[in-house]
């Protein structure tokens, strides 16, 4: 009997163990870089609307600019084909720091994990 508890065992640990909720890691890439493109996205705006001058005075401001500070994952749940998870972030700006807790969308995509605010 004892013999087959120790496989037993070690199979509820492999399978038991094994979940393909995002790490804390893979969530915080996969919202820099979402927040990446959205930066992206804004000054080409200002291009179309302000032309070169408007993108050189931000870039000189440092407006475009940011870091991630801090951040730390709270809790997920799995609906459908994504990850659901809430996590406080703080953004590092040129002006100070912007500091909060919030909830997003994480999944699969062709270059890795992706992440969208939730609605």
């Amino acid at each position: 009997m004892r013999v087959l508890i120790v496989p037993l065992v070690a199979v509820g640990v492999v399978f038991g163990g094994f979940s393909d909720e995002p790490t804390e890691r893979q969530m915080q890439s996969a919202f820099e870089s979402s927040l990446a493109a959205k930066v992206r996205n804004a000054m080409e705006f200002v291009a179309e609307t302000g032309g070169v001058e408007a993108v050189d005075k931000v870039r000189q401001n440092g407006t475009d600019r940011f870091k991630i500070g801090a951040f730390q994952k709270r809790d997920c749940t799995r609906q459908a084909a994504e990850h659901v998870c809430a996590f406080t972030v703080q953004i590092d700006l040129v002006n100070g720091a912007l500091q909060g807790t919030m909830t997003g969308r994480f999944y699969a995509a062709p270059g890795g994990l992706a992440y969208a605010p939730d609605a």
